[in-house]
């Protein structure tokens, strides 16, 4: 197996990894894994607009759009019209939200710090480092890809 096959199957796994605990959260409140990030997201950045939500995930906005329509109806989010740019809309969390948005946090806390201290103390500030550098790999290759999408 060359390196870029063993980097794929080690990016394959993690993101099998990554999908059991993500959904094993998301199933306690009934919400899609999508509807559990975007609850995420607006906690963490209150005020956000659908547009910017749609960035942050890498979907298309009328996505970002039905998924928070749905957490609208459910409770947890609410969306009016910004008060700076009448064309946006702006997404808080309802109290519901709110609760359910502290839930995922405390619950991934626990569930990384479980994974983190199985990593040797000597690795730990490695694997964090080998992680910031994959992330800026991936964020410059969706930004050249973004790039060439829009000069086509």
């Amino acid at each position: 197996m060359d390196k870029i096959e063993q980097f794929r199957e080690y990016t394959r796994e993690l993101e099998c990894h990554l999908d059991n605990i993500n959904q094993a959260d998301c199933c306690q409140c009934s919400v899609s894994k999508t509807e559990c990030f975007l609850v995420v997201e607006i906690g963490r950045k209150p005020g956000i607009c659908i547009k910017e939500l749609a960035g942050i995930l890498k979907i298309d906005k009328s996505g970002v759009s039905r998924s928070v329509e749905e957490l609208v109806k459910k409770g947890f989010v609410t969306r009016e019209a910004s008060k700076t740019d009448r064309r946006s809309v702006v997404l808080e969390l309802t109290e519901s939200g709110k609760a359910r948005f502290e839930k995922i946090e405390k619950d991934m806390y626990v569930e990384f710090k479980k994974v983190f201290s199985m990593i040797e103390k000597k690795d730990q500030d490695n694997v964090l480092e080998a992680l910031r550098i994959y992330n800026e790999a991936c964020r410059k290759v969706e930004e050249s890809d973004d790039q060439r999408d829009d000069k086509e």
